[in-house]
């Protein structure tokens, strides 16, 4: 079976405004015109002060979220780069397409985790245990569908929100991407009550992908890239090259701060590996030999070598495991993700085991504590507000004055673009819309000064 007219359409131009200006001389595809949409907003530059895994950290060395997506940018167009050769050798694309699925590849990878509050997974599972806590506790106009929306909040799903609508740009759409890069970060394309179904044998139920603001905009993009509410082929691709790059970076940056030892990698590896065990095996073992752990300069250069030749090997079984599961991805119908039907699995669950000693390391667990604290404490503080009809621009009261220290953007939003009619609800979203865009230390700094601990 031929997917041509499928990659036709995937790879085409649609956006929800039609371009206002039509340059001759761009010679941008589709996809690199979303590159530079994005690449100098202020939401990706915030990324620079949000945790990868290790909250506020002060080693210039370390991952944040801005240098993990990019690193996730570039691995998985060069993902895309050799399936989309593949794939134009089988004339499953056409060959005047070409560029066009690295370039969306490397869009998804910039915004993966552009809705991710601050603190990360820890910050996502803050909300949804406050509005679980609250929503058992108070009264609320909010059906089962709204309150799920909150109760399930995930950053993935407010990355689609962001992209959007939240980026004001002067009108509703938001940066006005393309069709197929905003389907490219829906993981789960169910909505909150129809998702988070585990367990579960279908993927795309396993969470869920857009809140009921923008069903609207999830049910065009559908129905458009003819999608049958499954997956778009791409995101299978997007959620490899996002393990293959924080899974070896992450020991990468623990070996950096002395959380894990070369002991360790050597140890969990020889456990956990089987079909890859003696060429990676061998390898570390040949680069600690030339190179002996007795400085920082050769530590550096042992794990950098052997965290680049396990990503290579990872990123080649992903290209092999693609071709083989062709059929089932295209049509959505993989149930697992790519890299655990890959003979690079037994790499990524090594990795995995490394990534639990990183997690549990003290220093770590305490800021994450901290920045549960200010999350789940901004937003009783909000939220309470949010609920009362004082909650506006105007006022000389304490609801007026938390509604004014909300950004601007957001407030535009909420004010003259958002129609959503439900209007708890909608007040509720613009405290989450505005506390998720935070950085970490935007969201320590505010809760410390409403709380009077700062001044």
């Amino acid at each position: 079976m031929t997917y041509q007219k499928k990659w036709d359409l995937l790879l085409s131009e649609k956006r929800f405004r039609e371009k206002s200006i039509s340059n001759p001389s761009d010679a941008r595809n589709p996809f690199e015109n979303d590159y530079g949409r994005l690449i100098s907003s202020s939401p990706i530059r915030r990324l620079q002060d949000k945790t990868q895994v290790f909250p506020l950290e002060q080693s210039d060395f370390i991952r944040t979220r801005l240098t993990h997506s990019l690193e996730v940018s570039y691995i998985a167009s060069s993902i895309g780069q050799s399936i989309e050769n593949l794939l134009i050798k089988k004339e499953e694309i056409n060959s005047n397409l070409k560029g066009n699925l690295s370039s969306l590849l490397r869009v998804a990878g910039l915004v993966h985790d552009l809705g991710n509050p601050p603190f990360g997974h820890f910050g996502e599972e803050a909300i949804k245990k406050f509005f679980k806590d609250y929503f058992q506790n108070n009264k609320s106009s909010l059906n089962d569908l709204e309150k799920a929306d909150f109760e399930f909040f995930d950053g993935n799903v407010q990355t689609l929100r962001i992209l959007s609508k939240l980026y004001y740009f002067g009108d509703d759409r938001g940066y006005n991407l393309n069709y197929s890069s905003l389907a490219s970060i829906i993981k789960y394309p169910s909505n909150s009550i129809d998702g988070n179904k585990k367990p579960t044998s279908e993927i795309a139920k396993k969470k869920f992908g857009y809140f009921v603001t923008e069903t609207d905009i999830y049910k065009k993009i559908n129905d458009y890239l003819d999608l049958n509410h499954r997956r778009h082929p791409v995101v299978y691709l997007l959620e490899a090259a996002d393990d293959i790059a924080y899974s070896a970076a992450d020991i990468e940056d623990g070996i950096k701060l002395g959380i894990v030892s070369f002991n360790e990698i050597r140890d969990i590896f020889a456990k956990e590996l089987s079909v890859n065990k003696d060429l990676v095996l061998n390898y570390l073992d040949k680069v600690v030999q030339k190179y002996p752990q007795n400085n920082d300069v050769n530590k550096s250069l042992v794990i950098q070598m052997f965290r680049i030749e396990t990503q290579k090997i990872m990123i080649q079984r992903i290209v092999d495991a693609f071709e083989e599961n062709y059929s089932r991805i295209m049509d959505g119908k993989l149930e697992e993700e790519i890299i655990s039907v890959s003979s690079a699995s037994d790499i990524r669950k090594a990795y995995k085991s490394l990534t639990n000693i990183v997690f549990k390391d003290k220093s770590i667990l305490k800021k994450e504590i901290a920045g549960w604290e200010a999350i789940y404490g901004l937003l009783k503080i909000f939220i309470n507000s949010a609920v009362s009809d004082k909650f506006k621009a105007d006022g000389n009261n304490y609801e007026a004055r938390l509604y004014n220290i909300i950004s601007n953007s957001h407030r535009k939003v909420f004010e003259e673009i958002e129609t959503y009619p439900n209007q708890e609800y909608k007040k509720m979203q613009l405290v989450v819309d505005f506390l998720s865009g935070m950085t970490d230390t935007y969201a320590i700094n505010l809760f410390q000064e409403l709380k009077g601990i700062k001044i």
